[in-house]
């Protein structure tokens, strides 16, 4: 179980600096990143990213509970937490760096293509652990139990969040910063990256490698 949660909570740390790296270079982020940094920065001070964070996905976590009564959503709602934790952590260290590094689009092009790469390998520790899934996942086998497509279900998670995030995103007057081409990029190679990752790291523990 320990070691479970090593890798689940080094998974959440990874994604963790693959969104704060996102947000950083504003090319673009994943609907669901994008919306919670539009409601950050439209929020009162003090109020921070990763706060904004553990409140989206607590919101979720409440519908999958009304809708199904299960017990594992208890401990995603704890590793919400971390990742909320991960987030602050990450953007605190960022923003303690020189802003000019991030000026150059090339240098931010490079940021982007790593974080995406941070967030998909990341993403796969937390789903080869073993341990419950995000309530985002469990919302999404639940829709997909009801419509009979994953693809379906994960387009219609994402479509209400980039809905949300655009709207949220003109309110602010910064939509492009994290409404834009990379957004697309994000959403149609997240997925396959996952499923490419999942698989490299369940070969690599199988023969005991890793995990």
């Amino acid at each position: 179980m320990t070691k479970q949660i090593i890798t689940h909570l080094s998974g959440f740390l990874i994604v963790a600096l693959g969104i704060v790296g996102i947000i950083t270079v504003r090319l673009g982020a994943a609907p669901l990143d994008a919306y919670n940094y539009f409601v950050y920065v439209l929020m009162p001070d003090g109020i921070t990213l990763g706060t904004v964070n553990i409140m989206t996905g607590l919101i979720v976590a409440g519908i999958v509970t009304i809708i199904e009564k299960k017990k594992q959503i208890i401990i995603s709602m704890l590793f919400l937490l971390s990742i909320g934790v991960f987030i602050d952590l990450w953007k605190w260290l960022v923003e303690m760096m020189p802003q000019t590094l991030f000026e150059p689009l090339a240098v931010r092009l490079v940021i982007a293509a790593i974080s995406l790469l941070m967030i998909g390998f990341g993403a796969s520790l937390t789903l080869v652990s073993g341990l419950p899934p995000s309530p985002f996942e469990v919302l999404m086998m639940i829709i997909n139990r009801r419509v009979n497509s994953m693809m379906v279900s994960k387009i219609m998670i994402e479509g209400t969040f980039f809905i949300l995030a655009v709207i949220l995103g003109l309110l602010s007057g910064r939509l492009s910063e994290q409404v834009n081409l990379f957004t697309l990029i994000l959403v149609f190679t997240i997925g396959p990256m996952i499923q490419y990752f999942t698989g490299m790291i369940t070969k690599l523990r199988n023969r005991s490698v890793l995990i």
